[in-house]
């Protein structure tokens, strides 16, 4: 895997070794948010997607389901409206499900990974970190993805404020959207802060975890017993959060996200 040289920016394009190359930002602790997306050429309002959760415990039947939910509409629907879609940007569930379904429809949409930057691995390259960190368990980037934001942190979490203040930045008065798959500790503070800032999401009941949890509470059967699932329920739902269960034919998802998206015509 090769580089090109830093900017002063700290952007550099980043080839994989399946020759995907992709512009990184090593992240100053001096920037903010909307510095970075500038820093990356994200400078033009677009619609934006932010994907929260996990692929931990499905069954192999709700694994491929979830992968058809990426290829079938939430890759295609990103291509049609040119919609920047925020992730991870971990090459590990349904992350890397994003990232194959780009490359699955040739697609060329943005798709931007943010990650701490001392718990990815890029070989070639050293990240400025603030401090020397031993024995850190690395994990590899997603090779289809356009953009990375490496944000100062040294946890994973540290990211879940970068998610969802850029999408909502970027967007500004474009329609945008978060979906929730499966997930857990992580991504209940991805969804609080993503709803924080007004992003509408839609969990995807039958992914398993956080999402059944919280599909479970909105439709009572039964209700998870951890307050801040209620409380979230109580204060989001019907008004930012709605509920799509994967049993359900999956052009209703997709035509829930074009009445989204599609500008209303007068």
């Amino acid at each position: 895997m090769t580089k090109n040289s830093t900017k002063a920016t700290g952007v550099f394009r980043y080839k994989f070794a399946n020759g995907q190359t992709a512009h990184v930002l090593d992240v100053p602790a001096t920037f903010t948010y909307a510095k970075s997306l500038d820093a990356l050429g994200l400078t033009t309002p677009s619609p934006s997607m932010v994907v929260i959760g996990g692929a931990s415990n499905m069954s192999q039947e709700s694994r491929n389901r979830v992968a058809q939910l990426f290829t079938k509409v939430l890759a295609p629907i990103a291509e049609a409206y040119k919609i920047t879609v925020f992730d991870g940007g971990t090459d590990a569930g349904v992350i890397q499900m994003m990232g194959q379904a780009r490359r699955h429809i040739g697609g060329s949409f943005n798709l931007v990974g943010v990650a701490p930057k001392a718990k990815v691995k890029l070989p070639g390259h050293i990240l400025n970190l603030a401090i020397d960190i031993k024995n850190r368990e690395l994990t590899n980037l997603e090779e289809h993805h356009t953009h990375f934001a490496l944000i100062p942190g040294i946890n994973w979490g540290n990211e879940s404020p970068w998610l969802a203040h850029c999408a909502a930045i970027l967007a500004a008065q474009s329609p945008s959207i978060t979906i929730l798959i499966n997930g857990g500790k992580i991504s209940l503070t991805d969804l609080r802060l993503n709803l924080s800032v007004g992003q509408p999401t839609i969990v995807i009941a039958g992914s398993g975890r956080l999402a059944d949890d919280i599909a479970n509470t909105i439709h009572g059967i039964p209700p998870s017993d951890k307050s801040i699932i209620q409380e979230l329920t109580a204060s989001y739902y019907p008004s930012q959060l709605s509920v799509f269960n994967l049993s359900k034919p999956l052009n209703l998802l997709s035509k829930q996200l074009q009445a989204h998206f599609n500008p209303k015509v007068i």
